[in-house]
């Protein structure tokens, strides 16, 4: 074997192990950032629910905050 064939062949075994290792990176990444949206999401809704039991209506006038602005003219 000459050792411009070696080259190429160790050549092509690198790159294919380099590819092999971004992709293996790049799903692990996709994973965890997938698992940190489930748990976003499930707290985003508990507290959803928690927003929802409140009935703003029960409220004096005075405490439900500053109404809609106007422009002074």
């Amino acid at each position: 074997m000459t050792a411009h064939a070696l080259h190429s062949v160790t050549a092509t075994a690198a790159d294919t192990t380099a590819k092999n290792a971004n992709g293996s990176l790049g799903l692990l990444v996709f994973l965890v950032l997938a698992v940190a949206v489930v748990f976003l999401l499930r707290s985003m809704t508990k507290h959803l629910r928690k927003v929802q039991k409140i009935n703003f209506d029960d409220q004096p006038a005075d405490t439900r905050g500053p109404g809609p602005r106007h422009p002074s003219v």
